[in-house]
């Protein structure tokens, strides 16, 4: 059985309150590997930068990478 169909499982007796709170934390993961993959785009960018022009200015990269 894949994970999928166990979680399906699982859904299936459990009460609708309980359901709610496990989509709400579904989401809030799926946008927090949204968000981990726009940083990980940001920093090849700010490399790639480095890499055709040299240098890239340290302030530069700290907003190309939201520090």
């Amino acid at each position: 059985m894949t994970f999928k169909e166990l979680l399906i499982q699982e859904l299936d007796n459990v009460p609708d309150p309980l359901i709610g709170e496990v989509l709400d934390f579904l989401q809030f993961l799926k946008a927090k590997q949204e968000e981990e993959h726009e940083d990980l785009q940001d920093a090849r960018v700010a490399i790639a930068t480095v890499r055709t022009e040299g240098t890239v200015a340290w302030n530069d990269l700290k907003s190309e990478i939201n520090l």
